[in-house]
């Protein structure tokens, strides 16, 4: 019975091969022998391909990644410790010769071949690491346990001879039984690299030594001289690829038999790939990393095994290589202290830009992380103002939801001051759902826009103070802080924009969509979104407008002394007074401007009869797109009241004065 390819390979494989004494053996890498009749040592490993790809992925992969050197915060957060010497060791240059890329990429081949990496640590006089040195292979260096302590045993380049005590190594040990000393991962899967090197090196041999004709003409009688001739002649009109398919013709009855390889001789192409999945296994590599694909593999969830590949693969090799260094590299006082050695894996773990952005909407609306949050994992630089966390306004904590539970137990019958005076007033339940719903709202963002303004008002006063004390102490003149006033603001325009922005869009959305729901009418959006930028500038110019007032009255009336007093009343006091007067005049500002855009008027509301004699003579007003309430200059002089009040600048809508609490309303 003839010999099938596939039992030709084998038994080529798996014969127990006994080295004659011309055989090749006697010349190659020693190693260890195995059933398929292959030497495999850890070097022998890294020619089968599988194993290379592997190898060299892990290895790049693991270096490539930022490897830092942190302090732990106070609050559990932590700071990159760029003053520490042994930062720069691990980030950048492990020694004068070696960078940390390379340096880790052939300490972790030593590691997925030998199961161990040891590095030799060079310190100053003061005991100081100065950098980290590859030794020689792992398999050339002994761990013993002597007089109770561990030291390590290699021989030098002179062939002699050299103990070194465990703090003058640096040793990261792979799996093992003993948690100190790691196994060779080669020695482990030998058979299996073995059959995998047989079977590439057979079908190397049978594809370059064997003869495989694609077919034969099989003849009536003997062509002897004129073989050659006829060949040539068949060769001419049949062979080439412009001639494929073409019809061929035959004489003397000639017959023409293809030969293809038997389809059980598939089975050889079957081993190799088994070979390689193995080795995958071996190293828990997902096969589409090293370009092996099959049923377990699409473009569909590449994404969730590459993140496999980061938690299953890579996850516990960083682990060690951390550890390692928290043990062996920083003293017990400075990881009391809070040092501590850090892979960043983000970037692996990065998906297509929609998923980032998807994700990183979700962690912003929970209030996980801010704006710079973001930029740092894009490998951007923060920006100022990107420092704030915003969180759903429909949240709350389990101790708020509880102490509200109890305040309606112990006092049913006791409502919102705000909403009973407004029933006493107004029949309309939906006119009183809108405001209570915008009032809501305002309360809840109130703290939000309290610390923005804060934040604007703490680099204000901050730049203020700093410069009275400059002008004091070179005694300048009050034309030089005058001066310095146009130059502060003339910029400060846009930091105010950038603290601002973000809080007051989300909360003018917030009441644009109230207001929406209230008319349940369609309008544009984009013309709202441009109403809201627009206001954003203005509150920007109201701002500037009023510090440079208040500034420069008191440094042309007033001394140093109370200019830097107004500094600290702005400090104290002005963020809470700006987030007051901003939850009024933005909430009906964009709920105005909602209404108008659907074609409808508001009308002036008060919220009861402790409601000011001036914001009750508006009670009632309506006006439409175009009109105000009161005009620029015009006088209100109610009756009852002690002195007439003089309208500075158009109101189209509340705040009246400071402190006017007032709304608006579309009925």
């Amino acid at each position: 019975m003839k010999e099938s390819f596939f039992q030709k390979a084998k038994n080529w494989i798996t014969r127990n091969k006994k080295p004659s004494p011309d055989d090749d053996f006697w010349y190659t890498y020693p190693g260890q022998s195995t059933d398929a009749g292959v030497k495999v040592s850890e070097k022998t490993a890294l020619t089968y391909l599988t194993v290379f790809a592997c190898v060299s992925l892990i290895a790049g992969d693991l270096a490539r990644l930022p490897l830092i050197l942190y302090k732990r915060r106070k609050d559990d957060g932590k700071d990159r410790a760029t003053d520490h010497p042994l930062y720069d060791i691990l980030h950048n240059v492990t020694n004068n010769e070696t960078t940390s890329f390379n340096w880790r990429e052939a300490g972790q081949t030593h590691c997925l071949l030998w199961g161990n990496h040891f590095s030799f640590i060079e310190r100053n006089k003061m005991g100081t690491i100065k950098g980290l040195w590859q030794m020689a292979e792992p398999s050339q260096v002994e761990m013993k346990r002597v007089g109770g302590r561990i030291v390590y045993k290699y021989k030098n380049g002179e062939d002699q001879n050299v103990v070194r005590n465990r703090n003058e190594i640096f040793h990261v040990a792979g799996f093992g039984f003993n948690g100190l000393y790691g196994k060779s991962m080669v020695t482990l899967a030998r058979e299996a690299i073995g059959l995998g090197l047989a079977t590439e090196q057979f079908g190397a041999k049978y594809f370059g030594e064997g003869t495989h004709p694609a077919g034969a003409l099989e003849m009536v009688g003997y062509l002897g001289d004129k073989r050659d001739d006829y060949v040539k002649a068949f060769k001419k009109g049949y062979q080439g690829l412009g001639k494929s398919h073409s019809v061929m013709l035959l004489e003397g009855g000639a017959k023409y038999k293809p030969m293809t390889i038997p389809l059980e001789d598939a089975q050889f192409l079957q081993t190799r790939d088994h070979q390689k999945i193995e080795i995958c296994g071996m190293y828990h590599v997902p096969p589409h990393k090293i370009a092996v694909h099959g049923q377990n593999s699409n473009y569909n969830n590449l994404e969730q095994e590459n993140a496999s590949y980061v938690d299953s693969c890579l996850m516990h090799w960083l682990v060690r290589w951390e550890s390692a260094i928290s043990h062996q590299l920083l003293t017990p006082a400075e990881r009391k202290s809070g040092l501590f050695a850090e892979f960043l894996v983000d970037g692996l773990l990065r998906g297509d830009s929609k998923a980032r952005s998807e994700y990183y909407s979700k962690m912003v609306g929970n209030g996980a992380m801010s704006p710079n949050d973001i930029r740092a994992k894009e490998n951007q630089n923060p920006i100022e103002g990107g420092d704030q966390y915003f969180i759903p306004l429909n949240y709350m904590t389990l101790k708020q939801a509880s102490e509200i539970d109890v305040e309606k137990k112990e006092s049913p019958e006791i409502e919102d001051n705000s909403v009973k005076s407004l029933r006493s007033f107004f029949a309309d339940n939906r006119e009183i759902r809108s405001i209570t719903a915008r009032d809501r709202i305002a309360k809840r963002y109130y703290p939000l826009i309290q610390n923005a303004l804060q934040a604007i008002v703490n680099k204000e006063t901050k730049a203020i103070k700093a410069q009275i004390t400059k002008r004091n102490k070179r005694a300048g003149q009050s034309e030089d802080f005058t001066k310095w006033l146009d130059e502060f603001y003339r910029t400060f325009d846009e930091y105010i924009k950038k603290q601002a922005s973000p809080v007051f869009r989300s909360f003018m959305e917030s009441i644009r969509d109230e207001a929406l729901n209230e008319i349940n009418v369609k309008i544009d959006k984009s013309e709202i979104d441009e109403f809201i930028k627009n206001y954003i500038d203005t509150y920007a110019t109201r701002h500037i407008a009023s510090s440079t007032g208040q500034l420069n009255a008191l440094n042309r009336d007033k001394t140093d002394e109370d200019i830097d007093q107004r500094a600290d009343e702005w400090h104290e006091t002005r963020a809470a007074k700006g987030a007051n007067n901003e939850t009024v005049r933005a909430s009906n500002a964009v709920y105005q401007a909602v209404v108008f855009a659907a074609g409808m008027s508001t009308v002036w509301r008060i919220r009861g009869a402790k409601t000011c004699l001036y914001c009750k003579s508006l009670n009632g007003k309506r006006v439409a797109s175009g009109q105000s309430f009161v005009k620029d200059g015009e006088k209100l002089n109610p009756e009852g009241a002690e002195a007439p009040m003089k309208i500075r600048g158009m109101k189209a809508h509340p705040p009246l004065h400071a402190g006017c609490d007032c709304f608006l309303t579309i009925k």
